[in-house]
């Protein structure tokens, strides 16, 4: 059979099963969603839902019988059936698992223990997590990894559009990835890369399909039966893709992980959250990275979509693997990485417990539950200690680039310096005057002119006393100067964006926040204080149905609500700073919303107030008794908490 699939490019094989898979889907989609409405299949709104009204389940019904049909239609006119028909095995046993927990919900065991099943029927076929790794290396990672990305797509499956999404593009760059690397090296058609291609292709087909009805508003949800066969499929093609390709050291491994970057980012950061609230990591919840971007002030849709092109970044960052040196693939991965945890870090650091959703694109409104503030932040030592990861990175990444960039005088053709002892002595040296000129030790959220001009100056001193220590150690032969410009360039790039990038993201997040029409008069408000109170203040004026006053911040006396993000809104500082605060955010109106707690910053808030010229007004919830017949005049008492 392969003699007939040989006159065919890999790639031709691909999309033809992704045109007979999409087609599939779009004709079973419809009939599912009148069966799930038939047999009461639907999924009604939840506390802990995301959607507003119920909708059909069941959708990966349609999504596994297209996939079905269009493997073994396919699979046997190129002769693949073996190891495809061994993975199919492996979804088989997971769709089962799948439709009996929509339908009458299973215990995570028996969903781990089909998980396992899955992974091992893949590697069964032949396909292991790093190929040329010894066995007893290869199989727990690919156990691992199987496990990790089939839960990582489910749990990403909590908004109309997203895993369908972000499963279907993975799916294409991965079946690009496996189909192009074939067809640049010997494996061609006969090894690795068809059976990666048309189990791409379907895979791929199969969830953009399904996206036609499960974008906002969703007409169904794929359910249990439809995200863990996509997330495994998924898994299964980037474990397929690194045998299909002869690539560098580590590049066949690093770039079918790219194509999963957006769950593996989503997955990270809600364990990392829940572990250090206190919650229970296999709970649910709504403090997904899809939640957070809602929290920041983006709507529905476009959360969903800036995942989905995280997701088409991520996937071309793999692909040119295929197409550049491994030296400067590798720096863009480095790159990638500290741009993701810059992004993760910022959504980390979002109040999203004390949120609840209103409505069904709404902004999040304050809900009963007690403050915390421990599971934003940080310890110190644990933000220095990303920091120092990161610029390891950057640094690392820089000077992969620069020695790629420059060739022939780069670091090891400069005196002959050994390129691993070069990169450490490097290394080391930037990193110890980044630490020591206090890079570590300030927060960069309202990082202006002073802080880039310091940043500047950190990455110059770096530079010379990089080239110091290499003239030290190698002598003066071993300090090349154009690779230390580009480095320097590249290193200086790259610290300006981890430290600005939180800036940059809450204001790019800002652009798709609601605003007032241009013809009507706005009023910029600034709210003193982040407790309850305030918390009410915010939703009466976000629930107002005039929209004449716009909340842009707040300010707290407590240092350690300062840089944090609370409702989608910065802590800009405490109150010393109203009157700088007030000129230069364009604040018309500054609510102190504090009740008793802290009642001796009012005059000084108010005196700011003056200084600035904006108008001052607090904000109070009372309860007032009234005569029968007749208004009472006695001054209200103030209520203890919230109203219920």
């Amino acid at each position: 059979m392969l003699s007939t699939a040989s006159h065919m490019p890999v790639i031709a094989w691909a999309a033809a099963a992704a045109c007979l898979s999409g087609a599939a889907t779009l004709l079973l989609t419809p009939a599912m969603i009148k069966a799930a409405y038939t047999f009461d299949w639907v999924d009604y709104p939840q506390a802990d839902r995301w959607h507003a009204t119920p909708t059909a389940l069941m959708g990966g019904v349609a999504m596994y019988g297209a996939g079905a049909l269009a493997l073994l239609l396919l699979g046997p006119l190129v002769g693949v059936g073996t190891d495809v028909g061994l993975i199919g095995g492996g979804a088989t046993l997971l769709f089962a698992v799948g439709m009996v927990d929509d339908l009458w919900g299973v215990g995570p065991t028996t969903k781990l223990a089909a998980q396992v099943g899955a992974a091992v029927l893949l590697m069964a076929a032949g396909h292991v997590f790093g190929p040329e790794w010894p066995l007893w290396a290869s199989a727990p990672v690919t156990l691992v990894w199987v496990i990790g990305i089939t839960n990582a797509v489910n749990l990403l499956d909590n908004m109309d559009g997203l895993a369908a999404g972000i499963g279907g593009i993975a799916a294409v760059a991965l079946t690009a990835f496996a189909a192009a690397g074939g067809a640049l090296t010997a494996f061609a058609a006969a090894g690795g890369a068809l059976p990666a291609a048309l189990l791409g292709g379907t895979v791929g087909g199969a969830a953009l399909g399904f996206l036609w009805f499960n974008a906002k508003p969703a007409r169904i949800f794929m359910g249990d039966c439809g995200s863990l066969v996509l997330g495994y499929g998924v898994a299964a093609l980037a474990v397929m893709g690194q045998g299909a390709v002869a690539a560098g050291p580590g590049v066949a491994v690093l770039a079918p992980i790219c194509a999963l970057a957006v769950p593996i980012l989503d997955t990270t950061l809600v364990t990392v959250a829940r572990t250090q609230a206190g919650r229970p990591v296999t709970n649910g919840g709504q403090d997904h990275t899809s939640h957070r971007l809602v929290t920041l002030g983006l709507s529905e849709s476009a959360a969903v979509g800036t995942l989905h092109g995280m997701g088409a970044v991520a996937g071309g960052v793999g692909l040119t693997a295929l197409v550049v040196e491994p030296t400067l693939f590798y720096a863009a991965c480095a790159f990638g990485t500290v741009a993701l945890g810059v992004i993760g870090g910022s959504l980390g650091r979002l109040d999203v417990y004390r949120t609840a959703r209103v409505g069904g694109d709404g902004a999040p409104s304050v809900s009963t539950s007690p403050s915390s503030n421990a599971q934003a932040g940080q310890g110190r030592w644990q933000t220095v200690a990303a920091y120092l990861v990161g610029d390891g990175l950057l640094i690392g990444g820089a000077l992969a680039a620069a020695h790629a960039l420059v060739g022939s005088g780069g670091l090891a053709g400069a005196g002959g310096v050994p390129i691993v002892e070069g990169v450490l002595l490097v290394g080391g040296v930037q990193l110890a005057v980044l630490y020591a000129m206090g890079l570590y030790r300030r927060l960069w959220r309202h990082a202006g002119t002073p802080g880039i001009a310091r940043i500047v100056g950190t990455i110059l001193l770096a530079q010379a006393a990089t080239a110091g220590g290499l003239a030290l150690v190698y002598g003066l032969g071993a300090v090349s100067a154009p690779l230390l410009m580009v480095d320097g360039l590249i290193l200086t790039l790259g610290v300006l964006g981890s430290r600005l990038g939180r800036r940059g993201l809450q204001r790019g997040a800002s652009l798709y926040r609601p605003r007032a029409a241009p013809a009507e008069s706005v009023s910029n408000v600034l709210l003193y204080g982040t407790g309850e109170q305030a918390m009410l203040a915010l939703r009466a004026l976000r629930d107002a149905e005039e929209t004449d006053r716009v909340p842009v911040g707040f300010v707290d006396p407590d240092p350690s609500k300062q840089d944090q993000i609370v409702q989608g809104l910065p802590v800009f500082g405490g109150p010393g700073a109203c009157a700088d605060l007030c000129r230069e955010h364009d604040i018309d109106e500054v609510i102190v919303a504090v009740g008793d707690a802290a009642a001796d910053h009012e005059q000084e808030v108010a005196r700011q107030c003056a200084e600035a010229g904006v108008a001052c007004h607090s904000f109070d919830v009372r309860m007032k008794p009234l005569g029968a017949g007749r208004e009472d005049s006695t001054h209200g008492e103030p209520m203890p908490g919230p109203p219920a």
